[in-house]
């Protein structure tokens, strides 16, 4: 399927590692041209080596986005570079890989992390972005959550442990917003939607490895193996599992689909979304 995205200006926050990195491959596989930005300068560098590899232009912006003129600063050089603005992947998220034991003892910084870190930038971005994009006839944002967004998750459900407030707040807020500025921009030709992805295959992973076979006393292949064995189909979930959604959402044939939520979790989660 052609997808149309060859030339294409795409801006792809917390692009330096993990699934912002694989997005900005594929999308220069498609193609597109990109601008990328993260908080570490050297891991921002070598994703763009990646992907101008790929033969495609690209260019990095070091840029720590819980500042707020940071946002606006990204969007600006971005659209100065390349003169126009037409695909935003909200990826930034601050991390919460330390999260507190219970909700009673979490502080106020740990509730707020990820509404401050992921759902407040998405705001800010998009915010930057919706007149170059309406300046352009329109345009896609494609804003990355998590399935904590749609449940609570249980003691042994995850390998982590603690209370996962601080993910499910981020996570729904950041839906919620994407709901409400589908509906306001819609008429402008600007499309917006959420992505929900579940335990992922990327740099973080070999830590819940090693989390669950500590956990339970088990050797890390068969702490993979019972990882692995709470996703139904039976494996973990690769980048290459998320990153056709996201081609796809932000590309011109996706112009009908707009305020959605959608999770990509192996069946991992048992409620019925409609």
């Amino acid at each position: 399927m052609e997808l149309n995205l060859r030339n294409a200006v795409v801006l792809i926050t917390g692009a330096s590692r993990g699934l912002g990195r694989e997005f900005a491959i594929a999308f220069a596989g498609e193609g597109a041209r990109i601008a990328i930005c993260a908080r570490d300068s050297t891991k921002l560098e070598a994703t763009a080596a990646a992907v101008r590899q790929r033969g495609v232009e690209c260019l990095a912006i070091q840029a720590d986005l819980l500042e707020g003129a940071a946002c606006q600063r990204v969007v600006d050089d971005t659209v100065e570079h390349f003169g126009r603005l037409d695909v935003l992947v909200n990826n930034a998220s601050a991390s919460v890989d330390t999260t507190p034991k219970s909700i009673e003892v979490a502080t106020d910084a740990q509730v707020m992390a990820r509404i401050n870190g992921k759902m407040l930038v998405a705001v800010r971005c998009a915010r930057a972005a919706l007149p170059h994009m309406r300046k352009g006839g329109g345009g896609r944002i494609v804003n990355i959550g998590g399935t904590a967004a749609r449940t609570t998750f249980r003691p042994g459900d995850l390998p982590s442990e603690g209370s996962g407030l601080a993910q499910g707040l981020g996570n729904s807020s950041l839906a919620n917003f994407s709901k409400y500025l589908a509906d306001e921009v819609a008429a402008d030709h600007i499309v917006v939607n959420t992505i929900h992805p579940h335990l992922i295959r990327t740099d973080r992973h070999t830590q819940r490895v090693t989390w669950q076979a500590k956990k339970f006393g088990v050797s890390e292949s068969e702490a993979e193996a019972q990882i692995a064995a709470q996703i139904p189909i039976g494996r973990i979930l690769e980048p290459s599992d998320v990153t056709p959604l996201v081609l796809l959402l932000a590309s011109p044939l996706s112009g009908a689909t707009t305020g959605q939520a959608i999770a990509v979790d192996g069946g991992a989660l048992r409620g019925v979304t409609y």
